[in-house]
């Protein structure tokens, strides 16, 4: 098991520190927030290897450095200082079996803690000291590292030097790429036999292989050889002819390609191949895989699809440890809330103890928007489509923008999900505010049920006063008056205002928002509005 992975320079981390969980681990972020960095992180430094291809120590590049650092190293070296030249180094704990990998443990890591553990190591090289030194001091010296002057150790936590894979470390990655290249084909279909096939019922297949191809050559190519005898017949010279090749090189592992459904795997659809990579990768005993990287497995998947993949994943991890990077509340609502590991500035935070309810919840749930409020800098939470409407007219009137142009998120959801939603807040100390209706209670008595997670300055409901009346129409109408709403509605006389607006809530909330006519928003949303925007330059 991974228990802490520890990057320092590396990438868009300056420094970060996971301990992530002992079975599922599921990664979220915005974009650029590192996700798919945590993984490669993982696995370059457990295989060696850059995304399971060549090895990294041969492709080593000035942008796998923190940039941050970097650009602060020149500036420095521009001021007349000597700096330090940038390194990025990562550290992955393991708590395994007693067996061959407790030769992996030491304390060779930056935390100079006793455990097991691999590391790699980006630095300047020892051997060309004087040519960085020259290369720095040229005063057209460009801001790009000459990575040529440096190494990239790979090491155990022993401090013994790696050079292949540790024995006792299996990691799979599954990406949604669509495989469309021989290569790829190649390294499938190895896969698919080796994990299935002993070496005797192998070795039994290329026998039998071989004396199918001697068979075809005696069949098939005896009068070409007798006709190429005859053209060299009076030549001084070996006569040339044709056979099968019966080398290894032309083995029977290379005749074959994966299919799915009997439709080869190349030619298969993007979601069928993801299904089939997960199949290959996961169905195998946990002794032949202890680690398993997923990335963005909603990629070319419909829902229903996506549905069938999540359960093999759940079905198939096992004994495993599994990380998984998402953009989707589905995938995160289905595997779990409470795995949650959510990138952001830089630093990784975990939703630590949920309430097993909203966990059940969200994975019942499976369609409630939670990567919304968890990635929303500012988020306000609302009953419905007419009160998600106005609220952006009275908060454009106010700000002269769109609330996401301030970068706050209005979501409407049903009123019975805002403690849910309130709970993510609180776990990770989200910014939130929530406008509802009053229903005939005061607003103590709605706010009782989420007094738990309700703080002054951060998370707050605002809740109409009764006198205003029980839902959004007839606030509407005690804030602007019933003369000022019938206008902007275009309602006729003999209509009731309040019984139109009722039964054409929508339709309402839409003329309202688009009237030319100067509305005032009722208190409880015009509290809101200032509140979420109470700690910046705007609301200053």
């Amino acid at each position: 098991m991974i228990t802490k992975v520890h990057i320092r320079g590396f990438r868009c981390f300056k420094e970060l520190i996971f301990e992530p969980d002992e079975k599922m681990n599921i990664i979220v972020g915005g974009n650029e927030a590192g996700k798919s960095t945590i993984l490669e992180a993982i696995s370059m430094v457990l295989t060696g290897r850059l995304n399971g291809g060549r090895w990294a120590s041969d492709l080593l590049n000035p942008y796998w450095f923190n940039k941050d650092l970097v650009v602060a190293f020149f500036d420095d070296l521009e001021a007349g200082k000597k700096p330090k030249p940038p390194e990025f180094r990562i550290d992955v704990y393991l708590d395994v079996e007693r067996g061959d990998a407790e030769k992996m443990r030491g304390m060779h890591n930056m935390a100079k803690e006793d455990s097991v553990g691999v590391t790699m190591h980006a630095h300047p090289d020892e051997d060309y000291v004087q040519e960085l030194e020259s290369y720095l001091e040229q005063p057209d010296c460009p801001r790009v590292l000459p990575v040529e002057y440096y190494r990239l150790d790979w090491h155990d936590f022993h401090s013994t030097s790696l050079y292949r894979k540790p024995k006792d470390i299996n990691i799979v990655v599954i990406d949604g790429q669509t495989i469309r290249s021989e290569r790829a084909l190649d390294y499938y279909t190895k896969q698919l036999l080796e994990e299935r096939l002993d070496e005797r019922a192998r070795t039994g297949i290329a026998v039998e292989y071989r004396k199918m191809r001697s068979k075809l050559g005696q069949d098939l190519l005896t009068d070409l050889n007798r006709s190429l005898a005859q053209e060299s017949e009076g030549l001084r010279g070996p006569t040339v002819g044709v056979q099968v090749d019966q080398s290894r090189a032309a083995s029977w592992e290379a005749t074959l390609v994966p299919d799915l459904d009997s439709i080869p795997f190349s030619l298969s659809g993007q979601g069928e191949q993801a299904i089939a990579k997960t199949i290959l990768a996961m169905d195998r005993t946990a002794s032949k895989s202890n680690y398993v990287l997923v990335e963005e497995p909603e990629n070319h998947l419909s829902h229903t699809r996506l549905r069938v993949l999540l359960k093999l994943i759940s079905a198939l991890a096992a004994d495993r440890q599994v990380f998984i990077t998402t953009h989707s509340s589905y995938v995160l609502n289905r595997l779990g809330v409470d795995q949650l590991a959510l990138l952001s500035n830089g630093g990784i935070h975990k939703l630590g103890d949920m309430d097993a309810t909203t966990t059940a919840y969200f994975r019942k749930l499976s369609g409630f928007d939670t990567l919304r409020i968890l990635l929303a800098d500012r988020m306000v939470l609302v009953e419905g489509p007419s009160d998600e409407i106005l609220f952006n007219r009275f908060f454009s009137d106010k700000y002269d923008k769109e609330p996401l142009d301030m970068g706050v998120d209005v979501m409407s959801i049903s009123g019975t999900s805002f403690r849910r939603g309130f709970e993510l807040a609180a776990l990770l100390d989200k910014r939130m505010v929530a406008i509802r209706d009053n229903d005939g209670k005061s607003p103590d008595d709605v706010r009782a049920k989420l007094n738990a997670y309700l703080i002054d300055g951060r998370r707050e409901l605002y809740v109409g006063e009764v006198a205003g009346g029980e839902t959004l129409e007839p606030q509407l109408i005690y804030a602007n008056g019933e003369d000022v709403i019938r206008r902007s509605l275009d309602v006729q006389d003999c209509d009731d205002v309040l019984k139109w607006m009722t039964s054409h809530k929508t339709d309402a909330a839409l003329a309202l928002a688009e009237t030319a006519e100067e509305l005032s928003a009722p208190k409880y949303i015009s509290e809101a509005i200032v509140a979420i925007m109470a700690d910046t330059p705007a609301g200053s």
